[in-house]
């Protein structure tokens, strides 16, 4: 884990020599298909990365993005009503029979498929009508790393050829450099109280949403650690009654208009007596910023991923082999 989220600069800098060219194509012509709505389809830390296009999608171009559980065509068998409503599955493996079951099961509804993956030969890509390849090499640790960042690299690129937004697609192509210095962050303030055993809260908003399901997920993973995924907003309809002592929380910062309700959510977590840590470019857990606001999510989760492997090794944990998970993980 270690060493593939420092290879995570290359890997992004190869991806985008490769495929950015498609990533934009693929992105203007969503543009002049002009769908109403887009639904995804997704599981584990790929579904993370659909969270983060679909607020990507609603904030940039305004149009609802829903995520389809696969069990409705994989166990319900559900004929399905998708003329011209895109489906975009996300799978590292392309492997798991109940995404490539929605996929087919949405063609025949009449939606246009895009498959992204990491494995071009897989019967995912293989039945898309539209296949994005992320180009993040062989993956060896269990928990994803290169996998996911290349997954928003992709669909921040797509988004940038949705809207012929040159600002972001310029900013898209300097992240290697802003990756590398992601992946340099001192995090070390966050591994004693993270150890100590108690509740963790990832909080976040936007785009950032993504990233704290994605901590909660991988501190799971790694440190078989409970850490759950907030959004600020949340935080008031119920998890704040749990704050106290005992409770240590992550909270992303961000640079939109979300900024001033994550500020809320830390000064109440804190007034609750929660240990608050906060991730961002000024803050006690340094992250980079990435050259658009858009991006910075993908660096704050690089210089997460390093935080959490160094946390499991701290705990005696091994980050590569999580004791009950394996690395396809086929469901159906």
């Amino acid at each position: 884990m270690a060493r593939e989220i420092g290879a995570v600069p290359g890997v992004v800098e190869h991806q985008l020599a490769a495929a950015m060219d498609d990533y934009l194509e693929t992105g203007r012509m969503l543009k002049r298909r002009a769908p109403a709505c887009v639904v995804t389809c997704a599981r584990g830390s790929s579904d993370h990365a659909a969270t983060y296009f679909k607020y990507l999608v609603e904030t940039q171009i305004g149009i609802p993005v829903g995520s389809m559980g696969p069990s409705v065509a994989s166990i319900y068998e559900t004929p399905l009503k998708m003329a011209d409503v895109p489906l975009v599955s996300i799978s590292q493996s392309g492997a798991s029979t109940d995404i490539v079951a929605l996929q087919q099961a949405a063609r025949a509804g009449g939606a246009p498929t895009l498959a992204l993956t990491n494995t071009a030969s897989s019967t995912l890509a293989r039945q898309a009508e539209f296949c994005l390849a992320l180009h993040a090499g062989e993956e060896r640790a269990v928990a994803a790393t290169k996998t996911f960042v290349t997954s928003l690299v992709a669909l921040a690129a797509l988004i940038a050829g949705w809207l012929d937004d040159a600002d972001l697609a310029a900013a898209i192509r300097e992240l290697p450099a802003s990756l590398a210095r992601a992946a340099a962050t001192d995090w070390s303030a966050a591994l004693a109280p993270f150890s100590a055993g108690g509740s963790l809260y990832m909080v976040a908003r936007g785009p950032g949403f993504a990233i704290a399901c994605e901590a909660a997920l991988k501190l799971k993973e790694t440190c078989r650690l409970h850490a759950e995924a907030y959004s600020a907003a949340e935080l008031r309809h119920g998890p704040i009654e749990l704050a106290g002592d005992d409770l240590a929380a992550l909270v992303f910062a961000a640079r939109d208009r979300s900024a001033a309700s994550i500020g809320e959510a830390v000064r109440a977590l804190r007034q609750a007596g929660a240990a608050v840590f906060v991730a961002g470019p000024r803050e006690a857990l340094p992250t980079v910023d990435a050259g658009h606001v858009l991006l910075d999510p993908i660096c704050q989760v690089v210089s997460f991923y390093r935080f959490a492997e160094q946390l499991s090794v701290m705990l005696g944990r091994d980050p590569d082999r999580p004791a009950r998970l394996a690395k396809v993980t086929v469901t159906t």
